[in-house]
């Protein structure tokens, strides 16, 4: 996974910039480059073989065919839902059960790239697209379409990894400048908090669960289930 490099700037003695640079060494060395390292030593051994190589840092491009056995949503989510799509669609905007889906993962510029592909019958597929990156501070971010952003806690438990989202905000560009401004959302304004629990089991399937709960409105999006990669 990429991060965004600082830069020096500023006038110092020699002894003083001598210093500086150590110190930005050191605080480079101390800034996770992995979701290894993001999850810690520890947490990351505790992990399923299985889980580990499809979150490693040399993981390739690979397609995941299953289905999800359910995929539910509030009416206040369905809406949301349609109207996200305006902006890239960072949820999809049906709802059933068991539906085919592919999910594609790989390498991107910028880090990790998941693509959930869901095959409604009848319909014509819908993607919806993400890439985790670490961010100069190493914190894991979950970037969607529109520059909208979520910053994610993860965790191991009993060997499920999990990602919690803390925030949610727009990164935006100023055009015309390399300025970033950075618009953060108020619980109340922000689809909930999503939980993704990414579960091992055997012969190769892992289970993918996702639910968003809002503060005030409850549950408004979920989604469970299973996949095993393409020709496995």
């Amino acid at each position: 996974m990429s991060r965004t490099e600082g830069v020096e700037v500023g006038c110092f003695s020699d002894g003083r910039l001598l210093g500086r640079r150590q110190l930005i060494r050191q605080q480079r060395s101390r800034t996770p480059h992995s979701l290894k390292e993001v999850l810690g030593n520890s947490a990351w051994t505790r992990l399923p073989k299985a889980v580990r190589a499809r979150f490693a840092d040399t993981t390739h491009a690979v397609e995941y065919v299953g289905e999800f056995d359910i995929v539910r949503a509030s009416p206040l989510g369905r809406i949301i839902a349609w109207a996200c799509q305006a902006i890239g669609t960072p949820v999809v905007p049906r709802t059933g059960n068991n539906v085919p889906a592919i999910v594609h993962v790989g390498p991107s510029g910028r880090g990790m790239e998941w693509r959930r592909e869901y095959r409604w019958p009848d319909h014509s597929p819908c993607l919806v697209r993400s890439t985790k990156v670490i961010g100069p501070d190493g914190t894991l971010v979950e970037e969607l379409p529109a520059g909208l952003c979520m910053s994610l806690d993860v965790y191991e438990a009993a060997g499920t990894l999990h990602f919690v989202s803390r925030a949610y905000y727009f990164d935006i560009v100023i055009r015309g400048t390399q300025r970033r401004v950075r618009l953060v959302l108020p619980r109340w304004l922000s689809p909930g908090t999503t939980h993704v629990e990414h579960i091992d089991e055997t012969d190769g399937w892992f289970r993918f669960t996702m639910t968003v709960t809002h503060p005030l409105f409850g549950e408004m999006f979920f989604q469970t289930g299973r996949f095993c990669a393409s020709g496995g």
